[in-house]
């Protein structure tokens, strides 16, 4: 028997967004390699074929026979998709007060009251007053031919196509705080000429300590910069510093991506094919953040995940992190491959079983068995097409509670997936809402997983190429454990950075040895219990 004519449309999106022909109509999206930008196409996919999902019926229902179930009850319950409240939106559909934007200078050519990430992170770095909190950058090396004037060229489209990298923040000069989005920003581009391999090497360090040493000033545009040093050859080091407030990881990447794929084609005379951002999305991520605030549901879900004893002693620190050491432990790729065949034996996605690895291991590292929380980054893109293009800051960082670290990986994997899916109508509640709420931190490490296949671009430009990656930035957590795959420059494995003061070495020294250990354990059997880990 054919499948029906849904079932055929959403398998097709499923195979097309993972990347596998091999999908089934019963298999598990997350399971075999569905993450959560990926989700966000297949709803935006499903829902303008006709099919209207959010991003909660995906994660409630993850193969396609179950999502075509749920779309015959909605449609017979004669119910529509739960739709956010509460906006707080303009007449006509704006978020700015008529007032706010008549006062704006003419060279603004649009603005957006700032979320309240944006204004949490641009608070912490002015608390800290550490020019390097926030401030990220990414290095690299390209091989190919430098015009500066080509380069300048691909950088103006750049910022043409993300209206973020022409943007500033007011936070007290309208009735509340704004992002504003300029229309005649200068390339902020510095190009040095050298004529050796040390002279590149000398150049790239001196920019990026002084890049390190100057804070970003939110009040003027542009919040990034870009430093070229040319030569020797046909080469150059390319380094791009950001203020965090106005994009993420994954928004970096695409940023370094788009404006190679820019410069490529201009030296080809060809033209390229990036997808347009939709410029809709900065708005709708407001609008989204705005009608979770005020949500009493998510305040109260929030604080049962994080009311617990804290890992650390708080009474050692009441100031944002110096996050300044450093570990990283390299591993296999064939590793990752093996603990995502495991995690689909325990239907759910690999992040969940890394997730259940570290806090596993910050149980032992913390002599605690019951109520271990972390921090997790969730992402907040709004479900529209091509979502994952549009440059912005659109992740939170949330406490998820493991309540105990006993039984097998695949147990306290599929606790804490079923609290990510509970989690996530509120996963846009702000950071700073559910510490005010708690009345104190609401974790000490925080949990990420990425995925960087956006790099994997680069491997069809024709005129360049790339290597020698290196980057730096510093978050204000105590802790910070980063489980990559297929990082420039790095590969796969886990990033830790850390407060000396606040984390001993041999606190960090001793998590990572569990998790690596936990990890290989995981990947020989998910249903084994936690006591076979290897502690070396």
């Amino acid at each position: 028997m054919e499948p029906e004519p849904t079932t055929h449309a959403l398998l097709a999106i499923f195979r097309e967004e993972v990347g596998s022909d091999r999908i089934g109509p019963d298999d598990d999206f997350y399971a075999v390699g569905g993450d959560s930008l990926t989700a966000v196409r297949v709803v935006a996919r499903a829902t303008a074929q006709g099919m209207p999902l959010r991003l909660i019926d995906l994660l409630m229902n993850p193969s396609v026979h179950e999502l075509v179930e749920h779309l015959r009850s909605a449609a017979a319950g004669g119910g529509d998709p739960e739709e956010a409240d509460g906006s707080r939106a303009r007449p006509g559909g704006s978020l700015v007060d008529p007032a706010d934007r008549a006062a704006m200078p003419a060279r603004v050519l649009d603005a957006l009251p700032a979320s309240a990430l944006q204004t949490g992170l641009i608070f912490q770095c002015e608390m800290a007053e550490d020019p390097g909190l926030y401030h990220d950058l990414i290095g690299l090396r390209v091989t190919a031919p430098y015009d500066e004037n080509l380069f300048r060229s691909a950088l103006h489209e750049l910022m043409d196509r993300h209206p973020a990298l022409r943007s500033s923040f007011d936070l007290g000069g309208y009735s509340e705080s704004m992002q504003l989005f300029w229309g005649d920003v200068v390339e902020p581009l510095e190009t040095e000429r050298v004529g050796t391999v040390a002279e590149a090497d000398a150049a790239v360090t001196a920019w990026r300590d002084k890049q390190l040493s100057t804070a970003l000033d939110w009040e003027h545009a542009p919040l990034f910069r870009c430093h070229v040093a040319a030569g020797p050859g046909d080469t150059f080091r390319l380094t791009v510093a950001i203020h965090h407030a106005i994009m993420d990881g994954w928004s970096f990447a695409t940023v370094l991506v788009d404006l190679l794929t820019l410069y490529d084609a201009l030296l080809t005379g060809t033209g390229h094919r990036q997808p347009e951002p939709p410029a809709a999305a900065a708005a709708e991520f407001v609008r989204l953040e705005r009608a979770v605030v005020d949500s009493p549901e998510a305040a109260e879900f929030w604080l049962a995940q994080c009311d617990v004893p804290p890992l650390l002693d708080r009474e050692r620190y009441s100031r944002p992190a110096d996050a300044s050491g450093r570990r990283a432990a390299v591993l296999p790729h064939s590793l990752f491959e093996e603990l995502r065949a495991r995690a689909a034996e325990a239907r759910v996605p690999l992040k969940s079983l890394l997730l259940a690895v570290h806090c596993w291991a910050l149980g032992r590292i913390a002599g605690r068995t019951t109520d271990v929380v972390t921090g997790v980054v969730v992402n907040g893109r709004p479900e529209i097409p091509d979502a994952d293009h549009v440059v912005g800051l659109f992740l939170n960082t949330v406490p998820l509670r493991l309540p105990s670290t006993s039984g097998t990986w695949a147990g306290q994997a599929r606790t804490l997936w079923k609290a990510e899916v509970a989690a996530t109508p509120h996963r846009r509640h702000p950071l700073a809402l559910i510490e005010e709420n708690l009345g104190r931190r609401a974790f000490d490490v925080a949990f990420n997983f990425t995925d960087f296949h956006v790099y994997r671009q680069l491997g069809a430009l024709t005129a360049l190429s790339v290597d020698g990656w290196w980057d730096q930035d510093k978050a204000s957590h105590p802790m910070s454990c980063d489980f990559t795959l297929d990082y420039p420059g790095f590969g796969s494995g886990l990033l830790i950075s850390f407060d000396p003061d606040l984390v001993s070495e041999e606190q960090v020294d001793a998590y990572v040895s569990l998790t690596v250990g936990g990890l290989h354990a995981a990947a020989r059997g998910v249903h084994s219990a936690e006591t076979e880990a290897s502690d070396g």
